[in-house]
């Protein structure tokens, strides 16, 4: 493999994330945009990332999360899957090609999203926040080659015209769709997580959704979020 990211950021050799912040490792051929992410990620209270070279790949260090370009190594994607997961958790695609064919290659290998470079530093922490916790990220310009025929479940229902959601509930469903938890949602509101889960349960019933990945293809539908979220549970 060849010798991919940046030899920056030292001052991240070492360290460990704090119990409740992602931990971010990010594998690029650039090292400028390594090392901006790392900072813009390692700046948000939610994340500590740092630039790591693909044949030095540290083996101890729990990553959460791996952020890696498929199309600047010489290795498929279920190879790099093969390499890097004892290393760490979810593996992303932080892609330079907009390939939807190498893009599918990615999630069949085991890829837990899939986003290009272009996207906001924002929808990219909703990317990892999402694949940390179990979820797939797809981002909307793979989606229409990907999630037609990526998952098991029928497509939910379109509501009733005359559905309404309140206030709360259409904030817990969109929060939900950004890959947020019941207890992150409760803090936010000053409500329990009790509290949270009936909000979302009246909303999910009013527009006949089950399960977080019908809430977040409804969120897309409804142009709540950028990018489609598919996450199991």
């Amino acid at each position: 493999m060849g010798r991919v990211a940046s030899s920056r950021a030292q001052w991240w050799e070492g360290s460990t994330s704090a119990p409740d912040r992602l931990s971010i490792a990010i594998v690029d051929a650039n090292p400028l945009l390594a090392d901006g992410i790392a900072v813009l990620l390692s700046q948000d209270a939610g994340f500590t990332a740092r630039t790591v070279f693909l044949d030095s790949f540290p083996g101890d260090a729990g990553f959460d999360v791996i952020i890696i370009d498929p199309a600047q190594v010489q290795t498929t994607p279920a190879e790099l899957v093969q390499t890097l997961r004892p290393k760490g958790g979810a593996l992303v695609a932080y892609c330079s090609s907009l390939s939807e064919a190498l893009a599918q290659d990615c999630i069949r290998a085991g890829f837990r999203g899939v986003v290009p470079k272009t996207v906001s530093i924002d929808v990219l922490k909703i990317a990892l926040a999402s694949t940390a916790r179990g979820g797939i990220f797809i981002d909307a310009a793979f989606a229409a080659a990907i999630v037609p025929g990526s998952g098991t479940e029928d497509p939910p229902q379109p509501p009733a015209q005359d559905v309404r959601l309140s206030e709360r509930e259409m904030f817990v469903l969109k929060s939900v769709a950004h890959g947020k938890s019941l207890k992150e949602i409760g803090r936010e509101l000053d409500l329990s997580s009790k509290t949270i889960e009936t909000y979302k349960a009246r909303g999910t019933s009013k527009l006949n959704l089950s399960g977080r990945r019908q809430i977040v293809e409804f969120a897309i539908a409804q142009g709540w979020v950028e990018g489609t979220s598919l996450t199991a549970g």
